[in-house]
């Protein structure tokens, strides 16, 4: 008898074939890998009882000077604020919501794709759905959708310190933007100012309705130095970020007379989407239109471990709805992304531990999420309206999980040196039986690459840490499933095993 380590290394691995990557975890839902163990990710509960009017595609949270957290959520309908534990719809008299504003592609497709003079069952033009950017000055919210143009605000503390009923148009701000922030200069950006695709324009400092420039302020504005149309600026460090459709720019606090310079920090990197850029403490991470990039002063490509999963599948006309969102507690970044010929929304995720490095994936409606930080929790919008605070509760009391349960699935193990084949007579984990509630290990076996399956189990792991499992094969397919009413972790898993015959 001998023990056989068969646990793959963390992470999943889904390029190539299964049988490229065998020793390795090839599939999975609901999982995530944390600190070498395989456990499930956190459960989500809702934070409003009824759905909003239309799909959240847009997200942000901070507190007001009495500390008082605030979440602003724009939908594909209308802007939302949560205050005082009151739900308020904001939305702005004349707003231009993405319902209109989004084009639909329709009737559009590659050459020689379906038959002439039939409707075409999709377009093969770019969904270029709308983007919500928010910031806040000082406690009151800034906000703009990029399919209306308008800059608005929203104040927590407006006439007898009641709350504003509705957002209101920042005073002779720019229209026509496709994206705003506040600098820590604390002047008020448009990126894409006035409809101009390449220029982005500040307000004067600690004035958001001066918008003209003169000696006597700090008002102005800038040309994007690449040829390509600014979409979007995320706050990094001391600088700001202008993504564009050709790559980024660095636009850097400069003072008097200039106050702001911008210079090209990288190219052939476009993202995505909008929605897929991700904020960190220490870097920013997107999505582009065939890899992962990240930006820490210099931008470089991220090895993915699960690339082909993403492209390979991604519903390319939809996949500006494509979303990524920080979830600190568990230095992860998420990403989702539409699966499917008809799929236009986010239906698919992958998840990226930064600091080991490893990879997730799964199924999973949501279209934007936003960080802990106001709130206590990581927050998420799906399809049909819904909030949710994520990592609150077990999966078993997530709202729309339906029957799926976590699981994770390796390529081919070899057991042994591949040349006999082996019978297993037990199956013995490394933890301590209360890590393992619920779980089960099934498996796949066969005695060559191309030959016919044989199920083995499923097996759930015993409470003095010994379950028999009687199979016998030359290599196997494992798969771990765990329970949704608690968590667990799995770490490495021997099987007790006598070398046979040759076959």
């Amino acid at each position: 008898m001998a023990l056989l380590p068969v646990t793959p290394p963390a992470g999943i691995v889904k390029n190539g074939t299964d049988y490229a990557n065998k020793g390795r975890w090839v599939d999975g839902n609901l999982v995530r890998f944390e600190n070498g163990y395989l456990k499930p990710i956190g459960g989500w509960t809702k934070l409003r009882a009824t759905a909003l009017d239309g799909e959240p595609i847009g997200m942000y949270a901070y507190k007001d000077n009495a500390g008082n957290p605030v979440l602003a959520v724009g939908t594909r309908q209308k802007i939302y604020v949560l205050y005082d534990n009151t739900w308020t719809d904001i939305t702005p008299t004349g707003f231009v919501n993405a319902a209109s504003a989004d084009p639909l592609g329709y009737g559009a497709y590659r050459y020689n794709k379906e038959d002439y003079g039939d409707a075409r069952s999709q377009s093969g033009l770019p969904l270029q759905q709308g983007h919500f950017s928010f910031d806040n000055w000082g406690e009151h919210l800034i906000f703009c959708f990029s399919g209306d143009g308008k800059i608005y605000q929203w104040r927590p503390d407006s006439a007898g310190g009641s709350p504003d009923t509705i957002g209101t148009v920042v005073s002779n701000a720019p229209i026509n933007n496709q994206a705003i922030l506040v600098t820590n200069e604390r002047h008020l950006v448009a990126i894409g100012a006035g409809g101009d695709p390449r220029k982005v324009a500040w307000s004067d400092r600690e004035d958001n309705t001066n918008w003209t420039s003169k000696a006597t302020n700090t008002a102005g504005d800038v040309q994007i130095p690449t040829g390509g149309r600014a979409l979007l600026g995320i706050k990094y460090q001391n600088d700001v970020i202008i993504f564009s459709d050709t790559g980024i720019d660095r636009m850097s606090y400069v003072g008097s007379p200039f106050v702001y310079g911008i210079s090209a920090a990288g190219s052939n990197c476009k993202a995505v989407s909008r929605r897929s850029v991700v904020q960190t403490g220490n870097f920013l991470a997107w999505m582009g239109e065939n890899a992962y990039f990240i930006y820490d002063g210099v931008v470089r490509e991220i090895p993915c471990e699960v690339h082909d999963f993403v492209y390979d599948n991604l519903n390319v006309p939809g996949r500006n709805a494509s979303w990524g969102g920080h979830n600190s507690n568990f230095n992860e970044i998420w990403w989702g992304f539409p699966v499917g010929t008809s799929q236009y929304r986010p239906n698919k995720y992958i998840i990226w531990n930064y600091r080991e490095n490893t990879w997730s994936i799964g199924s999973l409606d949501r279209g934007c999420w936003i960080d802990q930080g106001a709130f206590d929790y990581p927050i998420a919008g799906d399809s049909n309206g819904f909030v949710y605070e994520h990592e609150s509760t077990t999966l078993s009391n997530s709202p729309n999980l339906n029957s799926d349960v976590p699981f994770c699935t390796s390529g081919p193990i070899e057991l042994g040196n591949g040349d006999n084949y082996v019978q297993c007579n037990q199956i013995i984990p490394d933890e301590e039986a209360n890590t393992l509630p619920g779980v089960t290990i099934s498996f796949k076996g066969k005695f060559t690459p191309l030959g016919s399956e044989t199920d083995f189990g499923s097996f759930t792991f015993e409470n003095d840490g010994y379950t028999d499992a009687r199979f016998t094969a030359r290599q196997v397919q494992m798969t771990v499933t765990g329970s949704t009413t608690q968590d667990f972790q799995v770490g490495n898993i021997r099987l007790n095993v006598r070398t046979r015959g040759k076959r």
